[in-house]
């Protein structure tokens, strides 16, 4: 069956909008290339045969007036069916992330250069392969923030990618949770392809962990879930515990700071990249 294939560089201040409206459309596919200019990506979305066009650019278009921008060139031929998997295989290359880490495709026999920790994933149908800016601002902020032996907590650990940066950072115990199954078993497999250290995988949330229970603790969703669970977070934190909040878009990144301030949080740093913000937080006391 043949299927559509339309191209459109984006300003990345646009895409994810821009990638929820193909998904709501019904492409059957997107794939990310950032081999355009900077700021920008290039997105590839499939369409079935009978999809209305039209639709798709008139959308894509009122996307862009919102911003007031004009629609950039946009590319639509047709193509033959094909093995979509080992097509995204083979456009998915390892790559260095922070200071320390080098992620490598699970079916690849690329080598980590002799510096970084190598990161083996397949990200199935979990968030986290490294690529988004907000799983680069976690691990850049566990580099600079998380001390060797510390208990960590992943909440919503999606493939798994920050619970096994966290082993090779020296963490003593690592936990990680969440609540879609998919993820649970995706990021168990990732696990057992990059460590041997015991990590407690549970399909859940933060209200299963015990009181005082953490040392240093990855949460990477979004403003309205962290604000969701900052009770909890303060609950299982450790006197003096660290957070990194990350999946925050800049223009939420103050609410969720003045709301994490009430919950007995203080602000260490915070960092940008593209319209994503990152919180490292400390618990009060002794």
């Amino acid at each position: 069956m043949p299927w559509n294939e339309i191209t459109v560089t984006v300003p990345d201040s646009l895409k994810d909008a821009i990638i929820g409206e193909l998904s709501e459309l019904g492409a059957a596919g997107i794939w990310e290339s950032e081999e355009t200019g900077p700021h920008q990506t290039r997105l590839i979305a499939y369409f079935e045969q009978s999809t209305n066009l039209e639709t798709v650019r008139d959308a894509l278009q009122t996307l862009f007036q919102r911003e007031d921008l004009s629609l950039p060139a946009f590319g639509i031929r047709s193509i033959e069916d094909q093995d979509w998997g080992e097509r995204w295989k083979k456009s998915w290359k390892s790559f260095p992330i922070g200071r320390r880490f080098f992620i490598i495709p699970s079916w690849s026999d690329t080598e980590a250069p002799y510096d970084r920790f190598p990161i083996y994933i397949d990200p199935g149908q979990a968030f986290g392969t490294g690529t988004h800016e907000t799983t680069q601002l976690t691990l850049e902020a566990m580099e600079v923030w998380m001390e060797p032996r510390r208990v960590v907590l992943d909440v919503g650990t999606g493939s798994g990618v920050l619970a096994i940066a966290a082993t090779h950072l020296g963490a003593r115990f690592v936990h990680a949770c969440d609540v879609d199954p998919v993820a649970i078993e995706v990021a168990r497999e990732n696990l057992e392809r990059n460590t041997t250290q015991a990590i407690s995988l549970m399909c859940g949330s933060i209200d299963a962990i015990a009181n005082d229970a953490i040392g240093f603790l990855l949460c990477n969703l979004t403003a309205d879930v962290i604000v969701e669970i900052l009770p909890d977070i303060h609950r299982v934190l450790r006197p003096q515990g660290i957070v990194v909040f990350s999946g925050i878009l800049n223009e939420l990144s103050y609410d969720v700071r003045q709301i994490a301030k009430m919950q007995g949080l203080s602000v260490l740093q915070e960092k940008n990249r593209g319209e994503w913000c990152a919180l490292v937080m400390r618990k009060h006391g002794r």
